[in-house]
């Protein structure tokens, strides 16, 4: 039933929300790029690759710093907030997320994470302003992000749940979208259309937001909207116009999408929300791990950053030398010579005669380094080259696959996924469905940095469990199907 919520004619998802993602998507770098170029400041396709690794290890290792600085909400520890938001889940059949109070003075509420266990976190700040049935509304929000797929890319963009500037006008208007489609799930959580009012005005003026009348404070989209200038600073933020959400909600109470959303969620259900597998309790079956295409795709996108990653480091270095000019003639010429990247010349023109600089007293050598009057030498390879050229020729001399085979390892150690794996919807678990430990990780790279040969043509047989997977009892699986078989399990239940 959670798929036709977002599918379907009948979908709670704006209408314009997909063809915004992929827009937004093809238009991001050129984005930034044009946005860098004003702002002097360089923004390129490696920069970009690298924040978005530093982003997925920054919001895994957020919940470790949720879990020390803020409060964890549970049956005993603010119960009135638990059992609103347990009660949202089990009419969206969703599993509970872990749930925090911090202390936000901008963001009333966020869901943050890439997979199951979300985490939802409310701010001190804010939580005690809101009735109960404005905070179903909130709440319905963000559990709809996370029921609708939003969350995973949202939780790039903001590691906190508020955007800044650039990112808004960058992505605004995907984000804009987003707003529409969980505005609707907010709605139908709460259950009346003046709750989720109050909350918005709340939510825009804090306390003030009791003495505004909403219907006054409506008609103000009129105005808005026949004035083109005001429509266009819309685009500069997150979110649209609160007297916008207000009358796409009331709109979409016309329609039918509503009234069958409606029945749905008024059906009688458990207030027990479907449980994720048990990590040491589930084992993984053959029908849970990933397909060929998918792995295919996911590496596809993981090869692309890492690519863009490191083309920072492989660019051909030059020699730049003077010759004379014409005969007579008192100009010089440039000359400018590209090395070849399998050469071992450095970026850096480095002193010839070394030996002499340090028989001379000019020089001290300690170790495999070589201290001169102007730079630091360092033997690499049989060759003494400047200390600033050393991770440029370890990039080539190790190779571009080492560095990928580290990229896996890394984000799958501290985050349980990369990049593609998060984009295609994957994950990677023991065959009791526990995260793998760093060296059960590092063992699994290890074995794909030496054996690819051989995984490659067998993964066109065993097309779900592959040979690394095999050997180190690990699964690649979609989160699709682990959601499926916890809403199945609360089915049986019941």
């Amino acid at each position: 039933m959670l798929v036709s919520l977002f599918d379907g004619p009948n979908s709670l998802r704006d209408r314009r929300e997909r063809l915004a993602f992929v827009l937004t998507a093809i238009c991001a770098l050129p984005a930034a790029l044009l946005i860098g170029y004003a702002l002097h400041e360089s923004i390129g396709v490696s920069t970009v690759a690298l924040l978005i690794v530093v982003a997925m290890v920054y919001v895994t290792l957020a919940r470790g710093r949720h879990l020390g600085s803020s409060v964890m909400v549970h049956e005993l520890q603010y119960p009135r907030v638990f059992a609103i938001v347990k009660s949202a889940c089990a009419a969206l059949e969703i599993p509970m997320p872990l749930v925090f109070v911090r202390e936000d003075n901008f963001v009333p509420v966020a869901a943050l994470g890439f997979g199951q266990p979300y985490a939802l976190v409310f701010s001190s700040h804010w939580i005690e302003t809101y009735e109960d049935d404005e905070l179903a509304f909130m709440t319905g929000r963000e559990l709809g992000h996370i029921a609708a797929g939003h969350t995973r890319f949202l939780s790039l963009l903001s590691v906190n749940g508020n955007e800044n500037p650039l990112i808004s006008l960058i992505f605004g208007g995907w984000l804009r979208s987003c707003t529409y489609t969980c505005d609707k799930v907010g709605l139908l959580t709460c259950g009346s259309i003046d709750a989720a009012i109050r909350a918005m005005l709340v939510s825009a003026f804090h306390e003030f937001g009791r003495n505004v009348d909403p219907r006054a404070f409506a008609e103000q989209d009129a105005e808005a909207s026949a004035d083109s200038v005001v429509r266009w600073g819309e685009w500069l933020g997150a979110e649209p116009y609160v007297t916008r959400r207000i009358a796409a909600l009331r709109t979409f109470m016309q329609t039918p999408a509503f009234a069958i959303a409606r029945d749905w969620f008024g059906r009688e259900v458990d207030q027990t929300p479907p449980a994720l597998p048990t990590p040491g309790r589930t084992h993984v079956e053959k029908a849970d791990c990933a397909g060929w295409w998918r792995r295919f795709t996911a590496l596809a996108i993981d090869f692309i950053l890492v690519g863009a990653i490191l083309g920072s480091f492989g660019q051909a270095p030059v020699n730049v030398g003077v010759t004379p000019g014409s005969k007579g003639g008192s100009n010089v010429n440039l000359v400018v010579a590209p090395i070849a990247l399998g050469s071992k010349a450095a970026a850096s023109p480095a002193p010839k005669d070394t030996a002499a600089l340090v028989k001379s007293g000019l020089a001290a050598r300690l170790g495999p380094f070589t201290l001169t009057p102007g730079n630091v030498l360092v033997d690499f390879d049989g060759q003494e080259m400047p200390i600033q050229d050393v991770g440029t020729a370890l990039y080539r001399h190790i190779g571009w696959f080492f560095w990928f085979c580290l990229y896996l390892t890394v984000l799958v150690a501290v985050a349980g996924q990369t990049f593609g794996m998060m984009i295609s919807g994957l994950r990677v678990v023991t065959v009791d469905f526990q995260r793998p430990g760093p060296f059960r990780t590092l063992l699994r790279y290890a074995l794909v940095f030496f054996l690819y040969w051989a995984i490659a043509p067998i993964s066109l047989f065993w097309r779900r469990i592959w040979l690394h997977d095999r050997i180190t009892s690990t699964r690649v699986v979609t989160t699709e199907t682990m959601m499926v078989r916890a809403t199945t399990a609360l089915a049986k239940a019941r």
